[in-house]
């Protein structure tokens, strides 16, 4: 059976617990074919962050276009970006290009080792979003950062973007995600903690990746957002280790 195409633009980890090479091997156990464009190489494993080198708008629009002969993604996720203005003009292009693609922009702040990557994208994060990004997908911090106290439901109104706010940092024993969706009930995905609080590199690019596959597969967006959910916390429970495994769900959700 051919299998729908997602793209993934993102940053390269070493160690691919993160960034293009995590969300390749997510799209691949999601049953989706994924595509990768590099925005980066970063120096690090899971763990030690130590820097990177960007590659330029130019170079990411190179990749794309040889991708653009052959292939129309269905679903399109962006993980780590340089700057707004590159967001900006990438943005662009994949709207003129893949009119159709549903758009998910993870945005990577900071990594998990604890480098900024961003310090200052809050006064333009509106203009950057509206119209041309489906789904945001910020954790709590990020969205902080964002948005400051705004209310979720006010901005993806006046955005009219979905905005899905990670509860996986807060230190309560059950994880909340919230899916807010444009003039619509906010939806929550509730779930205990993995036992032991285990700790994972990456999980916010499997996430996102793993909603970016549902979504090709033709599902709605709650669903999506739901299975991924369950998806990760699988990962997380795969080992003891910051590099989790892509095998099987442990979780029975249905």
């Amino acid at each position: 059976m051919k299998r729908p195409y997602v793209l993934s633009i993102a940053g390269f980890d070493p160690s691919s617990g993160a960034g293009i090479s995590s969300d390749i091997k997510t799209l691949e156990q999601n049953k989706v074919y994924g595509l990768g464009v590099v925005t980066s190489v970063t120096y690090q494993n899971e763990s030690e962050f130590i820097g990177l080198d960007w590659l330029s708008i130019e170079k990411i629009k190179q990749q794309l276009q040889a991708l653009a002969v052959k292939y129309t993604p269905a679903c399109i996720k962006i993980g780590l970006i340089q700057s707004e203005d590159c967001l900006s003009e990438l943005l662009d292009w994949l709207k003129e290009t893949w009119p159709e693609a549903f758009i998910i922009w993870d945005p990577i702040l900071k990594a998990s080792a604890g480098f900024s990557f961003h310090a200052n994208l809050a006064p333009s994060i509106k203009s950057l979003i509206s119209g041309r990004v489906d789904l945001i997908t910020p954790n709590i911090p990020e969205y902080t950062q964002l948005f400051g106290k705004e209310n979720p439901q006010l901005i993806v109104d006046e955005l009219e973007c979905h905005l899905l706010l990670k509860g996986g940092h807060t230190q309560e024993s059950r994880v909340c995600d919230e899916l807010y969706s444009p003039n619509k009930t906010s939806y929550k995905i509730t779930s205990d903690k993995v036992k032991g609080d285990w700790q994972k590199h990456g999980t916010g690019c499997v996430l996102s990746s793993a909603i970016s596959a549902e979504l090709a597969k033709g599902e709605d967006l709650q669903k999506a957002c739901y299975n991924s959910h369950f998806y990760v916390k699988s990962f997380i429970a795969s080992n003891h280790n910051l590099l989790g495994h892509h095998s099987y769900n442990l979780y029975d959700h249905e």
